[in-house]
């Protein structure tokens, strides 16, 4: 009995094996370019001495915390993510100290569209068809409400393309691993794997946004030109605005074409659009129309950005039903409070050339404000506000005018979307003069115009939509009052 308590008090105690034990904890936040949390952003840790590496994804909060069991004294850190400047930096071990600290800002990278770049891997992905859908829809909602190509549009993509993936397609297009760091983790907390690869899996191998060499998981480079032809049918109850109400039926066919290239703050865009129009009871309307624009818009400061726009428009107009060319050119003036919220000044200078002058033919400077706020995971809020005067050459036709809007989308299952918007302007003529009753005054016109759009994508490249738009003219010139409604089909395919 002696030898047995002499053997147990001289055996060795579980505790006391661990009080001698190192671990290594490297912890940090993970910031956007606006200095928001980046949520399922990729830090990897590789120990200097052992060379092995750990890591985790960024939490809600965009911070992340890697342990090492061993003491390694010096790591490697690098943060991924899609669409952003990989982050890589140093942390070294202080003496008497197991804890090290990393934050990091991540940039944007120069990826014209991210969306179009994972569409353009989705046989390497994996993506299933709802996927595909859900990610066309993402692209097409951003680029009609005009930010796609913007800091905010390029960061809105990319969480919520991160949210279609599935954690290991993330994983996957982030490239959490290059070939020299593919030794399996097997850190005590959340590690790569589980971040989204299942146990047991081979790490997935995929280029960093610094690599050349492409391999079979490789993601193309996204195209920076897309194409689209559509087809139209349309029914219009007042085509010529008239109070006769003339109604006709049209069939137009679309071609357009848009390129963006972006790099280092600076956004270049370029579109194009033309239709071919046939007309039933006019012949005003059968010829064709073409628009053009090309915009440069440059980040000057973390909130602020600066742009200025040139657009042309044939036989048509960028706002008004009347046939007319236009030139403008306007600057631009942006403030992001946030992610989801921004506000824009803007002015315009406008010529207007009508095909039968009379008079007409005018210059229109404008000054207006726009507002636009993200609102839940897809729908967006608008309000527009703007003032004008319109010199034409004849005073008849000059006046002053005040314009007011609101717009509202919203996402529908599966994948497809529906927008409203509403405009009301009011135009005071400075010198043409009506019969009201036995006096004369000046003539007053109002211009309420109120439209809902539905758009459903369908198998991989097409899109149909439906519209209704509705006008109501009113002055105190009754002569010129009218009504429209206008009902139209498109079938679009994009190339």
């Amino acid at each position: 009995m002696l030898l047995a308590l002499l053997m147990g008090l001289g055996a060795p105690r579980p505790a006391a094996t661990q009080v001698g034990t190192t671990t290594d904890t490297i912890t940090g936040t993970v910031a956007r370019p606006d200095g928001q949390p980046h949520v399922g952003a990729i830090a990897l840790a590789t120990s200097a001495a052992t060379h092995v590496t750990r890591g985790q994804s960024t939490d809600a909060h965009g911070q992340f915390t890697i342990l090492f069991p061993e003491s390694g004294g010096q790591y490697q850190l690098i943060v991924r993510y899609f669409g952003m400047e990989p982050v890589r930096l140093t942390v070294v071990r202080q003496e008497h100290e197991n804890r090290f600290e990393a934050n990091v800002r991540m940039e944007l990278a120069a990826l014209p569209d991210p969306i179009a770049s994972i569409l353009s891997g989705r046989d390497s992905l994996r993506l299933s068809a709802a996927q595909t859908v859900q990610l066309r829809w993402i692209s097409d909602w951003l680029r009609s409400r005009n930010v796609a190509s913007s800091e905010v549009g390029m960061l809105l993509a990319l969480e919520r393309a991160r949210r279609v993936l599935t954690p290991s397609q993330w994983t996957k297009l982030s490239g959490a691993l290059t070939p020299s760091e593919s030794r399996s983790p097997a850190s005590p907390v959340a590690s790569v794997q589980e971040a989204g690869q299942p146990q047991g899996t081979p790490a997935p191998q995929a280029p960093t946004a610094e690599a050349r060499a492409p391999s079979r998981h490789s993601v193309p480079a996204p195209q920076a030109l897309s194409v689209y032809t559509g087809l139209s049918n349309i029914y219009d109850s007042n085509i010529d605005h008239s109070q006769l109400s003339p109604e006709s039926y049209g069939v137009l066919l679309t071609v357009g074409g848009q390129y963006r290239q972006r790099s280092s703050g600076t956004t270049v865009e370029l579109q194009y659009d033309g239709v071919f129009r046939r007309y039933t009871n006019t012949d005003l309307w059968n010829r064709p129309g073409h628009a053009a624009s090309v915009s440069l818009v440059q980040r000057v400061a973390p909130h602020w950005s600066v742009g200025a726009a040139a657009e042309v428009a044939l036989n048509g107009s960028a706002e008004d039903r009347v046939l007319r060319n236009e030139y403008s050119v306007q600057p631009e003036l942006e403030y992001r409070f946030n992610r989801s919220t921004r506000v824009q000044l803007y002015g315009e200078y406008l010529l207007k050339r009508y095909p039968n002058p009379l008079g007409q033919n005018a210059v229109d400077p404008r000054v207006g404000v726009r507002f636009r706020r993200l609102v839940g995971a897809r729908g967006s809020l608008g309000l527009t506000g703007r003032y004008e005067y319109n010199r034409a050459d004849s005073t008849r036709h000059t006046y002053i005018g005040w314009t007011a809007g609101a717009d509202v989308a919203n996402p529908m299952w599966p994948g497809g979307r529906i927008g409203s918007s509403v405009r009301y302007r009011i135009r005071r003529y400075t010198s043409r003069l009506v019969d009201v009753g036995t006096t004369e005054v000046l003539r007053r016109d109002g211009d309420l115009v109120a439209s809902v759009t539905w758009q459903q994508p369908l198998y991989r490249v097409w899109e149909v939509g439906l519209s209704y738009r509705y006008e109501n003219y009113q002055s105190n010139d009754t002569r010129k009052e009218f009504r429209e409604h206008l009902v139209s089909m498109t079938l679009k395919r994009w190339w």
